[in-house]
């Protein structure tokens, strides 16, 4: 999810910042990126966020989910990080929380082990959990 002078990009192309503004007029609720490598939900945060409303990000586990990649087919076409422990991932969730994200969570390869770190991280740090339906 990069573009070189244009900001991160969606996989179809588009960039995030332009996603966000094709969503004016629309009753939407909050904005998030989901289901790619955590260093795509830093790059994307600071649109998402500039959108005024609730932003976040739900990382996956993978190193990155190829171009070629083919939807409802196995997981043997994607590579797991081998560096994204529940440490990592809450280091990294945390950091997008401080830059503006209220909600985080983990996608694909994220489990309960890296939640619950990061809910202690997050507690730890003074934030508010809450949960909503």
């Amino acid at each position: 999810m990069g573009g070189q002078d244009r900001g991160p990009l969606l996989r179809s192309g588009e960039t995030v910042q332009a996603a966000v503004a094709a969503l004016a007029g629309f009753p939407v609720q909050a904005v998030l990126a989901n289901c790619c490598p955590p260093e795509s939900i830093s790059q994307a945060l600071p649109a998402l966020v500039g959108a005024g409303l609730p932003a976040g990000g739900y990382a996956n586990g993978f190193v990155e989910i190829p171009q070629t990649f083919l939807p409802g087919r196995t997981r043997e076409q994607l590579s797991s990080s081998e560096d994204l422990d529940p440490d990592a991932y809450a280091r990294r969730a945390v950091d997008w929380v401080e830059a503006g994200a209220r909600i985080v969570g983990g996608c694909c390869g994220v489990g309960p082990a890296h939640i619950a770190l990061l809910r202690d991280r997050l507690l730890e740090g003074g934030w508010r959990i809450t949960a909503r339906p």
